[in-house]
């Protein structure tokens, strides 16, 4: 799904959140004016209030009930709060008065929240339809009672007209404002897409020139990458860790994976692409990409004002080779003290290093790397992590020839 389709969906959600307030706190206020009906400050029959009052209650708390029970069902949610503002405003004026003029453009208001021309439109004409039901419901069932309109040549030529041309008016604004915004939305989304194509080819140099120091076959980034998007989807589908893999998290990660090694660019060449088994001295000076790395990122990173995505780079980078038992470097956290999307990188770069021909050593068969990992399970890696991965065993293998 397309940057702009996901904002605007995001944006229709919270309106419709929004929109449940705003009808919450109308129910206040008209239950002010009921009560103030009822000790005499206005002079609306009683039975008609109380209907008025049931009604409009009922009314404005069926955006907040369908909230709670249909909630991913936005499109549907939206266009109720239309009907429900438009009746509201029908109600109110065919029971209360002629001249409740600010609630004919309650729906417009509401509607204005949604950013949609076509909208806009639909809720103008539905508004003009509503104040026309309802100045005629009040002058035929004459629940109001007003010396200017007791004819209904002056409901209509007074009252129904002059209202419906307001309602026009407003709407045609609300429409223009909504043409507007989608336009400036537009140019929006098209500079964050460069923005963002941008910011993932200059990823792919940094770990490219890096893979390339490192000897590799040029293919260690994206099949990890892959690892990690694979196994991180299924961890949500199966509903694990839903507080923490949101999808700007899930795509924060993706973006991060090809930097996972970055640091060994601070790395001597003769260390990296030694054939033979390294010093213990070679080791520490390897064991410090993962700091170096770190240090990379965020003075890289730093002026993108991205901080979730830094913030997860970062981990990435400087944690990747922790282990769950404590053992690993540079911090020597145990467990979940390791950030989630550290112990997702650590299996994914693990079970590609173990099955790429590398300097000091040949590829070793599928079976071996997995197997590689089910040991390593509950000692480098987190157990639930192991399953997961073991269990995608077959998905795994075919993006591993595929790639």
């Amino acid at each position: 799904m397309a940057n702009k389709e996901k904002i605007l969906i995001e944006n229709e959600k919270q309106a419709n959140y929004v929109v449940a307030k705003v009808m919450r706190i109308t129910f206040v206020f008209f239950t002010v004016l009921f009560l103030l009906n009822v000790i005499g400050v206005f002079v609306v029959d009683q039975t008609v209030m109380l209907i008025s009052y049931i009604a409009g209650s009922i009314l404005l708390f069926l955006p907040t009930i369908l909230l709670k029970f249909c909630r991913e069902k936005y499109v549907f949610i939206k266009f109720v709060n239309i009907f429900v503002a438009v009746a509201i405003m029908s109600l109110l004026s065919a029971t209360l008065t002629y001249h409740v003029v600010v609630f004919y453009v309650f729906p417009i208001a509401v509607c204005s929240l949604y950013f949609s021309k076509r909208l806009s439109l639909f809720t103008t004409i539905l508004t003009v339809f509503g104040v026309t039901v309802g100045q005629l419901a009040a002058f035929y069932f004459d629940t109001v009672q007003d010396k200017n309109f007791v004819q209904l040549y002056n409901v209509i030529v007074f009252s129904i007209i002059p209202r419906g041309i307001l309602v026009m008016a407003m709407g045609s604004i609300s429409a223009m404002l909504s043409k507007r915004t989608a336009a400036l939305l537009m140019k929006l989304f098209s500079a964050e897409k460069i923005l963002k194509r941008n910011h993932k080819e200059m990823v792919i140099g940094f770990a490219t020139l890096v893979e390339n120091k490192d000897g590799s076959t040029g293919g260690h980034i994206k099949r990890t990458s892959t690892y990690v998007k694979l196994l991180a989807e299924e961890l949500k589908k199966r509903g694990y860790f839903s507080e923490i893999l949101t999808d700007e998290y899930l795509d924060n990660l993706y973006q991060a994976a090809p930097m996972h090694d970055i640091g060994k660019i601070a790395v001597p060449d003769v260390i990296l692409q030694k054939p033979g088994k390294l010093t213990p001295e070679e080791f520490d000076i390897i064991k410090q990409h993962t700091v170096d790395g770190g240090k990379i990122i965020k003075e890289t990173f730093v002026r993108m004002n991205n901080h979730s995505y830094l913030r997860v780079a970062y981990e990435v980078a400087k944690y990747h080779h922790e282990k769950w038992n404590g053992k690993g470097y540079p911090k020597g956290l145990k467990e979940d003290k390791i950030p989630l999307c550290a112990r997702i990188m650590a299996i994914a770069d693990v079970f590609d290093a173990v099955s790429e021909k590398r300097c000091y050593r040949d590829a070793m068969p599928l079976n071996q790397c997995f197997e590689i990992i089910e040991n390593g399970r509950g000692q480098d890696f987190d157990p639930l992590l192991v399953d997961i991965f073991l269990s995608m065993k077959d998905k795994i293998v075919d993006n591993y020839n595929a790639l």
